[in-house]
């Protein structure tokens, strides 16, 4: 499975998010994705951004949080998707 902007993704806890954006900053990739609903037929209000790593052919995604990592990250995605 490839992970590209506009692939929907399925997290362990069942909820859809869709990637908005995926970037490559300090050596590691990075996912901007948005919840979606059941259907995926429409975005909901919720944003995040994920670091991904690899193990095994499996993808693992760590939530960004603390305001230091996003003020590193998020301009990196802005100008990314502009």
């Amino acid at each position: 499975m490839d992970l590209i902007v506009n692939k929907v993704l399925t997290l362990g806890n069942g909820e859809n998010y869709l990637i908005v954006g995926k970037i490559n900053f300090e050596l590691e990739d990075y996912l901007y994705i948005a919840q979606i609903n059941e259907t995926r037929t429409d975005i909901l209000d919720n944003y995040k951004i994920v670091k991904v790593t690899k193990d095994n052919d499996k993808y693992y995604l760590d939530e960004i949080v603390g305001e230091e990592k996003l003020k590193k990250i998020l301009p990196v995605f802005i100008e990314s998707l502009s």
